[in-house]
């Protein structure tokens, strides 16, 4: 697949698997609008969506936990800035003190930055929106809290599935790990250094890969601790979690791998014949896992798939940087089995086991 093309299908995924909170974020704006205008009673409620919003639109690629900041965040800065315009006015120095007390107020519940600026925006609102003295006082920080309070409901009532993330996340980071190997068994093949520089290019990008994955399965455990609908989906998001450091290591040894054989071949050092095959088994293996752990399958078939290439590693790759590329095989294969859930050191045991 093209470039374009794969740049497409990821932004389709992507709209596909948004496609629900997304529309639960604009329905439940709407909702907060019409309580704190009918039910409430207040004329023009607008902070009451833009506080749903804010909670409701972070928690559709981020955790819940940033929702609850912003939620008391703005509810925080509203409040103060109604509170203290109220009694000082409105002006330069008026926002000035504002947002200083609104940050004080906001740092005497040890929060974080992003709690601490959305106290503060939302004060300087407060303060140059509309002027004091009016109806509006304090109904701001009621239409506040009416909206805060719709999105955090609606978050935990309604949660996104908490698996989607975290399996798009780990195909994604499993395609990179497979890609590699194939790519090094290509380069060492061909002894085409050039080769093994572009693999090397993309492997060393695939961090944030490994950072989504690690990202999602832990905001996919925050969704199933508040929605008890979700609770179902604790085993294999407990799974998933038992993968991510394995894989991150396997990553960072793939790029060790790639970075030696790119070595090897700029030196003209000899490669055995049988590490270009195994690698090629390797990626079979990582393949196989992309596709059970992904889709919530057994992982006994990979653990067997990872054994039988643990048993055709060579000793040895040649020279030097072909012996490091061996060795980085034996630690993936080691990550590999950790991350279906063998105990580290058997996993150890196990790639150790060559019959070579």
């Amino acid at each position: 697949m093209s470039r374009i093309g794969t740049f497409l299908d990821s932004r389709r995924r992507r709209l596909r698997d948004a496609a629900l909170p997304v529309l639960q974020c604009a329905l439940a704006a709407g909702a907060a609008f019409a309580i704190a205008r009918h039910v409430a009673g207040h004329e023009l409620p607008f902070f009451a969506p833009i506080a749903c919003v804010l909670v409701l639109g972070i928690s559709v690629t981020n955790r819940l936990r940033r929702s609850v900041e912003l939620a008391l965040g703005v509810s925080v800065g509203v409040g103060v800035g109604d509170a203290i315009v109220l009694v000082i006015g409105s002006g330069w120095w008026q926002i000035a003190v504002v947002v200083a007390l609104a940050l004080l107020v906001a740092l005497l519940f040890d929060v974080g930055a992003l709690l601490l600026n959305q106290a503060a925006v939302s004060a300087v609102l407060v303060a140059t929106l509309q002027p004091p003295g009016t109806t509006a006082a304090f109904s701001r920080w009621i239409d506040t809290l009416i909206g805060a309070a719709l999105g955090l409901l609606v978050a935990s009532v309604l949660p996104s599935n908490p698996l989607t993330a975290a399996r798009r996340t780990v195909d994604a980071l499993l395609a990179e790990l497979e890609e590699a190997l194939r790519g090094a068994a290509e380069s060492i093949e061909s002894a085409d250094p050039e080769t093994g520089a572009r693999v090397l290019e993309r492997i060393r990008a695939s961090q944030r890969a490994v950072d989504a994955f690690e990202g999602a399965v832990d905001a996919g455990y925050e969704i199933t601790r508040i929605a008890p609908g979700r609770r179902r989906h604790r085993g294999e998001l407990s799974r998933l979690r038992t993968a991510t450091d394995p894989l991150d290591l396997a990553v960072r040894n793939a790029r060790v791998l790639v970075r030696r054989a790119v070595s090897a071949e700029t030196d003209g050092e000899p490669v055995g014949d049988d590490v270009a095959p195994t690698l090629r088994a390797l990626a079979d293996a990582v393949g196989l896992l992309r596709v059970d752990l992904g889709g919530g399958h057994r992982l006994d078939g990979v653990e067997i798939a990872v054994l039988d290439v643990a048993a055709r590693l060579p000793r040895g790759g040649g020279g030097f940087s072909a012996d490091v590329v061996v060795a980085q095989m034996r630690s993936i294969v080691t990550d590999l089995l950790c991350a279906t859930g063998m105990d580290r050191e058997a996993a150890r045991t196990a790639a150790s086991a060559s019959r070579r």
